[in-house]
């Protein structure tokens, strides 16, 4: 017999949440939902990546100078290190 899937349904709460804060809101500074939108953005990516190995599916991240593969076993596997990661360039350098 063929084992059906379930197709994964994003929570309700996310999608209301982000109509409410991204589209429905009068009067927030550009600031302020930039603000939102990098919360809402950090949120959705961190379902994503948990759901994704609760489903027995590897995910690819940044862990510190190291690109890896992390399963859902808990295995993780270096796929490259970056020398510099987390370098600025000048050019993009505001001094007030």
């Amino acid at each position: 017999m063929s084992k059906t899937i379930k197709p994964n349904v994003r929570p309700r709460f996310l999608v209301q949440r982000c109509t409410q804060l991204t589209c429905n809101r009068v009067g927030l500074s550009s600031d302020e939902q930039s603000e939102q939108i990098k919360e809402l953005a950090r949120k959705a990516t961190t379902y994503a990546a948990n759901d994704a190995l609760k489903n027995g599916r590897a995910i690819t991240i940044q862990q510190g100078n190291d690109i890896v593969k992390k399963f859902p076993d808990g295995r993780i596997e270096v796929i490259k290190t970056l020398e510099n990661a987390f370098v600025v360039p000048k050019k993009l350098v505001y001094e007030l």
